[in-house]
């Protein structure tokens, strides 16, 4: 969000610019096989060479600009700039979040994403989205204000903390690498045919453990070491990715409810998918990117102070109670 005068209190203080930190750690194995893989593709360009790496560098200085990363989220993200009718929608909510939180209009672009599931968005150091059945239910009034408020407040937090600044870049960083897995990963589904996942999981983590034992027996310690830390990044680096994204979620939660907004948080975040919604499955758990509705609504109500129980949230009957987001 570039110099945001966005403040953060209390806990959220504490972390600020860290989660952004540690996410760029976590993809470092993903960035460093990027770099080999554009070695490996310089070597076919000859005298150059040198090209390729000045263009990925060029890239990536300029996705740290405003400019840039206007041209990345409309191109990657498929945020718009809201139309007329949509920019007078938006800003009396806009107005009272900026002014809550205390961030300038200069310091951060709102966007808003064509898009029927409800939802909102950080990206970047300035950017913030909402869907456009977000800013539906707020226009028909089954979003009250305050909730509307509590979202954006939780993207904006999301840039108190420092947790999306350097995610664009590292996305940009890491494109090759993940190009690479993805193409591998698809033949690895078309050479398995029919056969489940997770025999094709199975499948690859034996081949590499084979290839790994076969290259430190012949004496290849080099080579054996590359294939481990390539295996052993594979599995850790989105494990950790994830540990982290789901803690930087419960900081912008944080975030808004140290500026009152705790409960209107809780309210959206139930009224969105009902509030209760569980990952399936241990994997699926542990590679989440956010915390479950249940486990962020129950820290929000605990951050009122009250003896209030979530179980309050729920409604008696089909119908949701409160205004969904």
């Amino acid at each position: 969000m570039g110099r945001s005068e966005s403040r953060p209190s209390g806990n959220a203080r504490g972390h600020t610019a860290r989660f952004g930190l540690w996410r760029a750690i976590a993809a470092t194995p993903a960035m460093l096989g990027s770099l080999l893989l554009l070695t490996l593709a310089s070597g076919a360009l000859g005298r150059w060479a040198g090209l390729l790496f000045f263009a990925w560098a060029a890239g990536a200085a300029v996705l740290m600009t405003r400019v840039g990363e206007r041209i990345t989220v409309r191109a990657a993200c498929r945020f718009r700039s809201p139309s007329r009718a949509q920019a007078a929608a938006l800003q009396p909510a806009w107005s009272t979040a900026l002014r809550t939180t205390g961030t300038a209009a200069s310091d951060v672009d709102l966007y808003v994403q064509t898009a029927q599931t409800p939802n909102a968005y950080a990206a970047g150091g300035r950017s913030v989205a909402v869907t456009s059945r977000v800013l539906e239910d707020y226009e028909s009034g089954q979003l009250a204000e305050d909730q509307f408020v509590a979202v954006l407040v939780h993207e904006l937090g999301h840039h108190g903390t420092g947790a999306a600044r350097p995610m664009l870049l590292v996305s940009f960083l890491v494109a090759p690498w993940r190009l690479a897995v993805s193409l591998l990963t698809g033949l690895g589904s078309i050479l398995a045919g029919r056969q489940p996942r997770r025999g094709v999981v199975i499948a690859v983590v034996v081949g590499l453990a084979v290839a790994v034992t076969r290259a430190l027996f012949q004496g290849q310690w080099m080579v054996g070491g590359v294939l481990a830390f390539v295996g052993l990044a594979a599995v850790f680096c989105p494990l950790a990715d994830a540990a982290i994204s789901r803690r930087s979620e419960f900081a912008a939660d944080r975030f808004a409810a140290d500026h009152g907004l705790a409960r209107a948080l809780a309210a959206a975040l139930h009224a969105m998918d009902g509030g209760w919604s569980v990952a399936a499955g241990w994997s699926r758990r542990l590679l989440a990117s956010h915390p479950t509705s249940e486990q962020r609504i129950r820290v929000l109500l605990a951050a009122t102070g009250s003896a209030e129980s979530s179980a309050r949230l729920r409604p008696r009957t089909g119908i949701v109670t409160g205004r969904p987001r």
